[in-house]
């Protein structure tokens, strides 16, 4: 293209970017080029190259900066850069030849600057007028750009997302709410996107401060109400909401796009709530959470009358009965993870290292379990508000054999089991060492029972109803594991195993002190994914319930 084209894309893809003031200049630029003819273009990138500012030629310091950028640079590094700096979808379809400049700028026009944006645009029908083969173009890209997502772990999402509202608390005080939303606030094992709303009384101040943070290394969009900006090499959509629009601007960003499109189609338009019950209300709903906003079957149990009355939160657990220590392969002492808790407010925590055969970095010998024991009383002795119980997280052997004997095992205050080994064997075996497991008297917790490994593995192909139906006959506990590598039971076991009767857990399974709320967070999540209620779970109940499980399972029932 020539110089004064290829100035007129660089203004388009400013513009995409939010920089109205220098896409102009890029304009005029552009105008100049046309104005002066090709010899005249020649001097005067000439004399600026030479860093001669005198020019016949009328413009501005700005677009004198520019041209001067050129001169010495050339148009195709400029445009090169600008596009590197473009939202990642606007890259990829630059990339796939879906688009030219100006049909970003009209996408950038329509708030299309993500995947989950193009993806909604191709329904709603806000990109309709841009002609039936352009939008059939985009949808192949769409389709294609799903195969480029490299989704992160839950718990990477939140390594990235923690720093951001810390600094958004500290240094944006007229953003008065932030909420994580769509695949993070959904709980997704493997989060595609991340995505923040907030709120303030003045978005495009609150926008223009957030793009001031210490913290944000890039901006690659930006308008009165949202930002694309780059913390940590990761893109982050930032939405501020006027305080009348948050629920609407929550609804569409949080559910699911089979969700949003069947909300949508009931009440016709979404139009600006600031309450998101105020959205369901108009499509004729009653509130549904956000970790049910899977698919249009929740949206059928809502209407039918089927979702729990009240999911199992935050405020419900009294303790958490996994987690590990510098005993086996935890980082902190017992001591620093019992002050945690504390902080927490827990009623109840059990220790519970690994036993001896667990493939960890470092495990819990029996002999060692007595000196653990006399720790812990010590520590018992400094933190009276929380009762600690002495357990342990036992292996579940390729014979079915627990790692220690009962000698062992019974002088503990809690035994939790786990198939962490194969052992090559298929699911029928598998099954058979987890059934073995559960019906062992000492036994009273499952953990982890798939042993998935999000985004690596997608567990043992158990014979769940096996499962679920010995754990409900025998007084077991299966467990919903907040540690993101596993987050087992997932939503959809974890509602069949209540469904079947069996009671669960929910726990942090940290190996960290500063992790233990985030798990058990993520762990409260998981479960809210599957419907369970506070009924359902161990440790929403006062420590006397939770030894008194555990005594009946001792005794036979």
């Amino acid at each position: 293209m020539g110089l004064a084209s290829a100035l007129r894309h660089v203004a388009d893809l400013a513009e995409i970017r939010g920089e109205d003031t220098q896409g102009a200049n890029w304009r005029r630029a552009a105008e100049i080029i046309d104005t002066v003819g090709a010899r005249g273009t020649t001097r005067l990138l000439d004399r600026l190259r030479r860093g001669h500012d005198e020019s016949d030629v009328d413009m501005s310091t700005a677009v004198r900066t520019q041209l001067r950028e050129v001169a010495l640079g050339g148009a195709d590094e400029i445009i090169l850069a600008a596009r590197s700096s473009l939202p990642r979808l606007l890259r990829r379809l630059f990339d796939l030849n879906a688009i030219t400049s100006s049909q970003g700028v009209a996408l950038a026009r329509a708030d299309v600057l993500t995947l989950a944006d193009l993806t909604a645009a191709l329904d709603d029908g806000r990109i309709a007028r841009m002609g039936d083969e352009f939008l059939l173009g985009l949808r192949r890209a769409a389709e294609a750009l799903t195969f480029d997502v490299q989704p992160i772990s839950l718990g990477r999402a939140w390594d990235l997302l923690d720093p951001l509202l810390a600094s958004l608390a500290m240094e944006c005080p007229a953003i008065d709410v932030v909420v994580p939303s769509g695949d993070v606030r959904r709980v997704e094992p493997l989060v595609s996107s991340l995505v923040l709303v907030g709120r303030a009384s003045d978005p495009a101040t609150a926008v223009d401060t957030l793009c001031l943070l210490p913290l944000v290394d890039d901006v690659l969009h930006r308008s009165a109400r949202r930002a694309i900006a780059v913390v940590q090499w990761a893109e982050m959509d930032v939405r501020i909401a006027a305080p009348e629009e948050l629920g609407s601007v929550l609804f569409e960003t949080t559910g699911a796009r089979e969700h949003v499109r069947a909300v949508r189609a009931r009440s016709g338009t979404i139009g600006s709530a600031a309450d998101e019950a105020d959205v369901y209300a108009r499509a004729g709903l009653p509130f549904i959470p956000p970790e049910l906003r899977q698919h249009v079957g929740d949206i059928d149990a809502a209407l039918d009358g089927t979702l729990p009355p009240t999911l199992v939160s935050r405020e419900h657990i009294h303790g958490d009965l996994h987690m590990h220590t510098s005993y086996s392969d935890g980082r902190d002492s017992i001591e620093a993870m019992v002050a945690e808790c504390a902080a927490l407010g827990y009623e109840y925590i059990a220790i519970t290292d690994h036993s001896a055969s667990a493939a960890a970095s470092r495990t819990v010998t029996p002999d060692q379990l007595a000196r653990q024991r006399d720790e812990i009383a010590g520590v018992q002795e400094r933190y009276p508000s929380v009762v600690i119980l002495h357990g342990i997280e036992v292996d579940i052997l390729a014979d079915g054999r627990l790692d220690f004997a009962d000698d062992v095992l019974q002088h503990l205050d809690i035994v939790l089991a786990s198939l962490h080994e194969a052992a090559g064997h298929d699911g029928e075996r598998l099954t058979r060492r987890c059934l073995d497991a559960i019906r062992h008297p000492l036994v009273s917790i499952i953990t982890h029972p798939a042993n998935r490994l999000v985004g690596r593995r997608g567990g043992y192909p158990l014979d769940f109803d096996a499962v679920y139906a010995a754990a409900a006959e025998t007084g077991t506990a299966l467990e919903i594991d907040g540690a993101p590598s596993h987050l087992d039971l997932d939503g959809d076991h974890a509602r069949a195993a209540v469904a079947a009767g069996v009671t669960v857990t929910i726990d942090s399974d940290c190996h960290r002190s500063s992790a233990l709320e985030r798990q058990m967070s993520l762990g409260l999540g998981t479960a809210r994914r599957g419907r369970v209620e506070p009924r359902h779970v161990l440790n929403a109940r006062p420590l006397h319930e939770v030894r008194a499980f555990i005594a009946r399972k001792r005794r036979g029932r």
